[in-house]
C-alpha cells in the first residue's frame, strides 16, 4: 500500500525515468499503471507549474510514438491539465491539433482533448477561444453525439455543458486581475456559433433524424445508435435551456430546419431544436421513446418551476406542461405537447 504522503521528488524522478524507458523500449517496456496513478494524486494546484508542463510536455512527445494502450498515461496528463491555467494551454495548442484528438480512434486520447476542452470552460475567454473555430465546434458536437463510448460521449456533453454556460451573456465567472478579483459576463460566442453556425447547426439533426441520418436506418443496429443519439439529444436541451429559452426555441437556421422538420404548419407557435425535439425526432410508435420524450419535458418543467429559466414565456410554459402530462385532460389527450 502507498504511504499516505510520498517524496515527490523521488516519485516524479521514477516518473520521467520510466516514461524515458517507455520511450526509448517501445512494445518492450510497458506503462506503469500503479507508479502513475500515484504520480495523479500527488499532483495538486500547489505543484510547481514547471513540473507540470514537464509532464505534459513529456507525455504529448511520447503519445506520438507509444505502441500501446496510452490510457494510464493520459489520466495522467488530464489531471496536469486540470492545474494549468488554460490561458497559458492554449499557446501551446491549437484547434487544428484538438480536432484530430478528438477524431482520433483512441478514446484515450479523445478524453485527454476533452480535458483541454474542459479547461477551457473556466473563463469566458477560453470558451471564445473554442468558439472562434467551426470546424472544432463541429467536432466536439459530432463525437458527443456519435460516439459510441459512453464515457466519451458523457465526458462530450460535459464539456460542451460548462463551455454554454460560461458562455452565456447571464453568466458571470469571477476571474483574478493581478491582486484583484473581478466579474467577468459570457459573451455569447459559443452560443452564435452553435445556434447560428448551418454547419454546427446541422449536427444536431444528422445524427439524430430518423428521415435523413448519418446512420444506416435500414439495419436494427444503426437505427438503435439514432435513438441513443435521440436521447442525448434530449438532455442536451434539458441541460441547457434554461441558459437561453430564446436559443432553442427559434428558427435561427430555417434551410436547415426544414429538410428535418416534416409537416410543420405555419401556425406552428415555437421552431429551432426545441420543436424538432418534441414533434418530429422520435418514432412515435417506440414506447421506450416515449417514455424518455415525457420524462425530457418532465425536466423542463421542474427547471422553469425552480425559477432557473430566462426569458420563458407563458404560453411556452403551458406547452411544456402538456407534454410532461400535467395539463388539463384535454390538452394532453392524443400525445401531449402540441408544439
Amino acid at each position: 500500500m502507498d504511504s499516505l504522503v510520498e517524496d515527490t521528488e523521488t516519485l516524479f524522478t521514477d516518473v520521467f525515468s520510466h516514461l524515458a524507458a517507455v520511450e526509448s523500449q517501445p512494445g518492450s517496456v510497458l506503462l506503469d499503471e500503479d507508479l502513475l496513478k500515484r504520480a495523479e494524486r500527488n499532483l495538486a494546484a500547489s505543484t510547481p507549474r514547471d513540473l507540470l508542463w514537464r509532464l505534459l510536455r513529456t507525455g504529448e512527445t511520447l503519445l506520438q510514438t507509444i505502441q500501446q494502450e496510452p490510457r494510464p498515461l493520459t489520466r495522467l496528463l488530464e489531471q496536469t491539465v486540470h492545474f494549468i491555467p488554460f490561458d497559458e494551454l492554449k499557446a501551446t495548442i491549437s484547434p487544428e491539433k484538438l480536432e484530430q484528438g478528438l477524431a482520433s480512434p483512441s478514446t484515450s486520447v479523445q478524453l485527454l482533448c476533452l480535458a483541454y476542452l474542459r479547461k477551457a470552460a473556466d473563463s469566458p475567454s477560453g470558451a471564445s477561444f473554442v468558439a472562434a473555430s467551426s470546424s472544432l465546434v463541429q467536432c466536439l458536437f459530432t463525437l458527443w453525439l456519435s460516439s459510441e463510448n459512453t464515457e466519451v460521449a458523457e465526458r462530450s456533453l460535459e464539456v460542451i455543458e460548462a463551455l454554454l454556460t460560461v458562455d452565456s451573456q447571464n453568466t458571470l465567472t469571477v476571474e483574478a486581475s493581478g491582486d484583484s478579483l473581478g466579474e467577468t459576463a459570457g459573451q455569447g460566442l459559443l452560443w452564435r456559433r452553435v445556434f447560428h453556425d448551418p454547419e454546427v447547426y446541422e449536427i444536431f439533426f444528422v445524427w439524430t433524424s430518423l428521415v435523413k441520418s448519418k446512420r444506416d436506418t435500414k439495419t436494427k443496429k444503426g437505427t438503435q445508435l439514432v435513438t441513443i443519439s435521440q436521447a442525448r439529444l434530449f438532455d442536451f436541451i434539458t441541460r441547457l435551456a434554461p441558459f437561453n429559452w430564446q436559443a432553442m426555441t427559434t428558427s435561427t437556421i430555417p434551410i436547415v430546419e426544414t429538410e428535418y422538420l416534416r409537416r410543420n404548419a405555419e401556425n406552428q407557435p415555437y421552431g429551432g431544436i426545441l420543436l424538432y425535439a418534441a414533434s418530429h425526432m422520435i418514432d412515435s410508435n417506440d414506447i421506450l421513446m416515449k417514455v424518455l420524450r415525457q420524462d425530457f419535458f418532465l425536466k423542463l418543467l421542474a427547471s422553469a418551476e425552480e425559477g432557473n429559466s430566462r426569458n420563458i414565456s407563458p404560453r411556452l410554459l403551458e406547452a411544456i406542461q402538456q407534454g410532461a402530462g400535467v395539463g388539463s385532460a384535454k390538452d394532453v389527450e392524443d400525445d401531449g405537447m402540441h408544439l
